[in-house]
Parts: structure tokens; C-alpha cells; sequence
């Protein structure tokens, strides 16, 4: 009988996280065919089947559950020589992937990376703007960009000034709308839900104003409240830059997010990696006041 080679394996936990063949080839980048051959391949390899199909996705089989635990033991067996065989290249050319939130990739990091790239023309810039948490372990990305309150211990973390926010609005909307009356007509413009605003609206001066729109990206909520549909708490590195925008007279204290520049402990010594980390934290903490929105119009 054939051994199951790394890629079996790969396939096998791809579909056990992804939970249907379509994920899996996205968590693999490779064609939806490519999965599906390569499962039939392994069940007929064994005569077994590893996956039942439900209606909520894959389901293990008695021997599927029995591979996982030796299946993830030979990832991270694999994963960990990856990363030591990586770490050890010292050349200043080749690709660097770095993970931030969409927003920061790119009004923050794009200007810098282009100075980066102008410096280190030899290094190539793989940039994943989401709000995915990148899994370092497994090389989704050399760096990432994280809002968290304490950085995981297992990761080597790099202390970025806090992001601040604030409340804005255009001239036209405030001059056009009450605030603070027993009725105000001035409204809320939500990112990601209701129930997310709910603390800092209640500590604000605005609290008696309502909720009219909730949008779930920050760009399209950066452009809603520039649009004047209504005011929000927006990030004051965008928004003080912004010339249709002003905060709110009442504003009240900026409200501030704890930022990290992480990478994995086996990419110390990749010189390429400790570069860009470094030439990143340091051209943010250049822009702390920027950041920290202290310096506002």
C-alpha cells in the first residue's frame, strides 16, 4: 500500500478546518478539482472513507479522527524544519508577507513600504490587507499588524503606538443638526453592529443620539460620515488628515486601540524579515503624534 505522502496530509487538514473541498483550496490555493482528486485518492489508497458529506460541511469518520492528532503532530514537525530552513537565510531579496487590517495597509503602511522598497529593491512585498488573524505558525505571514491588548507569548511582538479614535462629522452635518437637544436630530453611523458602539456611545456626550446606519467596512465608513449621512468615531490618523471632516466640539477624550508588530521567534534570523519588521516600527512610531491623534486641526 502507498504511504500518504506531506501533501495527503495537508489536503486531509485543509478539509478538516475548511469543512467543504472548496475551502480547503482556498486555505491551499490550489483548484477545487485538485482537493477533491486527492481526497479520492487517499480513501480508495485505504479503502476507507475519511469524511462523511452533511449538510453543515465534512464530517470525520471513526479513521479520520484517528489521523488527526498523528496528522497535526507531522504538521508541526514539518512546519517547525520550514521555518529553521527559512530563518536561516540571511539575503536581503525574496518575499516578505506581511497581514494588517485593510485601513492601516493602506493609508498607513503603503507609503512606508513603498520607502522601504526603494531602499531594499531586491525584497518582495506580499501584502494580505484583512482582518483575518494570520496563523504565523503556518507561514500565512512572516509580520502582522495586530489590535490586541497584550501580544501572544509565543510570538516575538513589537509595541506600535495606540491607534486613537474619535467623533467626526462634516461642518455642513453639525451646523445642519442637533446633538445634545432633549430630541436631537443628529445620528449615529455604526462599523460592524448596534451592539458594538454600545459602550462607547453611552460615554459620550452623544449618547441620546440614535442609530441610523451600521456599515461593516472602515473605509465605507470613513466615506459615510465624509458623505454626511450622520457622524462617528473614526480613526484620527484618517480623519485629522481629512479636510471634510472635523471632530465634534464635544468630542470628549480620544478613545485609544493597543497596536503590535508581530512575527514568529523562528524568522529572528531571517535578515530580510528582521529588516522589515524594524524599518516598519520604527517609521510608526515616527508618526506617534499622527497616530495617537494628538495633533489635530
Amino acid at each position: 500500500m502507498k504511504v500518504f505522502e506531506w501533501d495527503d496530509l495537508r489536503i486531509f487538514l485543509a478539509i478538516l478546518r475548511g469543512r467543504s473541498v472548496r475551502a480547503a483550496s482556498k486555505l491551499l490555493n490550489v483548484s477545487h478539482s485538485t482537493v477533491s482528486r486527492r481526497l479520492q485518492a487517499m480513501e480508495e489508497q485505504i479503502g476507507i472513507k475519511l469524511f462523511v458529506r452533511q449538510p453543515e460541511g465534512f464530517v470525520l469518520t471513526k479513521v479520520g479522527e484517528a489521523m488527526v492528532e498523528r496528522a497535526e503532530h507531522i504538521e508541526s514537525e514539518f512546519l517547525s524544519l520550514e521555518r529553521e530552513v527559512f530563518g536561516r537565510d540571511a539575503m536581503l531579496s525574496g518575499p516578505v508577507r506581511i497581514s494588517a487590517p485593510p485601513l492601516l495597509a493602506q493609508h498607513l503602511l503603503m507609503p512606508i513600504l513603498a520607502e522601504f522598497t526603494e531602499l531594499y529593491p531586491e525584497i518582495e512585498i506580499d501584502m494580505d490587507a484583512t482582518f483575518d488573524v494570520a496563523d504565523l505558525r503556518r507561514r500565512n505571514a512572516d509580520i502582522a499588524i495586530r489590535f490586541q491588548v497584550s501580544p501572544d507569548e509565543n510570538l516575538i511582538s513589537h509595541r506600535l503606538p495606540d491607534f486613537a479614535s474619535s467623533i467626526y462629522a462634516t461642518p455642513d452635518y453639525i451646523a445642519t443638526h442637533s446633538f445634545s437637544d432633549p430630541n436631537p436630530t443628529a445620528r449615529w453611523i455604526v462599523l460592524g453592529g448596534r451592539e458594538v458602539l454600545s459602550h462607547w456611545r453611552q460615554d459620550s456626550p452623544h449618547a441620546g443620539c440614535k442609530v441610523q446606519h451600521v456599515v461593516s467596512d472602515m473605509q465605507v465608513h470613513f466615506n459615510a460620515v465624509k458623505a454626511s449621512m450622520g457622524f462617528g468615531h473614526l480613526f484620527c490618523f484618517l480623519a485629522d488628515e481629512e479636510p471634510e471632516l472635523v471632530r465634534l466640539p464635544d468630542a470628549g477624550s480620544n478613545k485609544t486601540i493597543t497596536a503590535w508588530a508581530v512575527t514568529h521567534p523562528d524568522l529572528v534570523s531571517t535578515e530580510r524579515v528582521r529588516v522589515c519588521v524594524r524599518f516598519l516600527v520604527e517609521s510608526l512610531q515616527k508618526q506617534e503624534s499622527r497616530i495617537c491623534g494628538i495633533v489635530a486641526k
